[in-house]
């Protein structure tokens, strides 16, 4: 009885073992995403326009994921500071950011990243484009294009302009139209739009080239003046609003996009579900109010689209960068 009693010990440890791996694996082998929270990277201050994007996005994602979906504000560097950390976040499915225009002209002009986005970010889905809008605090004596550019030309470097951070939209969009139009001002960098256009509301700050969703909430409230949208045709959400290509700066065309990205490496077959439910997230009422309120066109494309649209635009902006003799170091 003694030689068998070990042997009853083993198989017991053994059984333990196996119904532990089998715990393991199973818990391993959980489809995504029930393992935990999905986060989701806003890199930019709550308040911003991609902070108003994101929020009823992530709320529509999650019931149509049946998973939480956290947004994660992570703002600094132009929005350069979020996608670091997400591109180095662990490709696992449970981290995203929200990509924007920005990040295209970060990868361009700033110098002094700590990672290469075109590498170790993927796109995932697009959610949408708008046309910024040049707004102006309500202490400026201007209407029209025509009249800022006067304004302008006569503060000379008196004159200034708000960002949401070196080398974001903003930032080239104005010294583009300095360049088109031999205005003078100079840069007042935020950390985000938000803290940009709290200074603007306050007069603090002369004017500001913002994106549609936070410039239109403002605009409609009457606390700034809007002067003028900056994409070649005029915008649906402010038809009566001419562009600067039709007025005082022929050939100029800025518009912003938004979408969804991934650290590389993320599993394909996640990133496939992560797009399909975004696509039916932007088909939800809910999100068409968001959109439409804000101004954004819903765009959908296919993942391999969205991937090329984004690289295609980093060359886009590198080459007006390099015009302009736009650089961060």
């Amino acid at each position: 009885m003694q030689s068998i009693r070990p042997k009853g010990n083993r198989a017991r440890g053994w059984l333990a073992a196996l119904f532990a791996a089998a715990v393991t694996c199973s818990s391993q082998a959980a489809p995504w995403p029930q393992q935990q929270p999905i986060r989701l990277i806003v890199p930019a201050a709550p308040g911003g326009s991609l902070d108003i994007l994101s929020r009823p996005l992530a709320t529509q994602l999650g019931a149509i994921l049946g998973q939480t979906v956290i947004v994660e504000n992570r703002g600094g560097a132009g929005g350069m500071l979020g996608a670091d950390y997400a591109a180095k976040a662990t490709p696992d499915g449970y981290t995203f950011l929200m990509g924007a225009v920005h990040h295209a002209i970060g990868a361009t002009v700033n110098h002094n990243l700590m990672f290469k986005p075109e590498r170790e970010l993927v796109g995932v889905a697009s959610i949408g484009t708008t046309p910024n809008v040049v707004i102006v605090n309500k202490k400026i004596p201007v209407n029209t294009p025509q009249e800022l550019v006067a304004w302008m030309k006569q503060k000379g470097d008196s004159a200034n302009y708000a960002t949401g951070g070196p080398g974001t939209l903003q930032h080239l969009s104005m010294e583009w139209f300095k360049a088109l139009t031999g205005v003078k001002a100079v840069a007042v960098h935020y950390r985000g739009s938000a803290p940009a256009m709290s200074d603007l509301l306050g007069g603090q700050v002369d004017l500001m080239f913002e994106t549609m969703p936070l410039a239109l909430a403002q605009t409609r409230s009457g606390a700034v003046r809007a002067i003028a949208v900056t994409s070649q045709a005029r915008a649906p959400a402010l038809p009566d609003l001419p562009t600067l290509n039709e007025t005082v700066a022929p050939g100029f065309a800025v518009s912003s996009w938004y979408g969804v990205m991934a650290p590389a490496g993320t599993p394909p077959a996640i990133m496939d579900r992560m797009h399909a439910a975004i696509d039916q997230a932007l088909q939800t009422p809910e999100l068409k109010k968001v959109w439409d309120g804000a101004g954004v066109q819903p765009e959908q494309m296919s993942r391999t689209q969205f991937q090329a649209f984004w690289l295609a635009d980093i060359q886009r902006w590198g080459k007006i960068a390099r015009e302009h003799g736009i650089r961060i170091d």
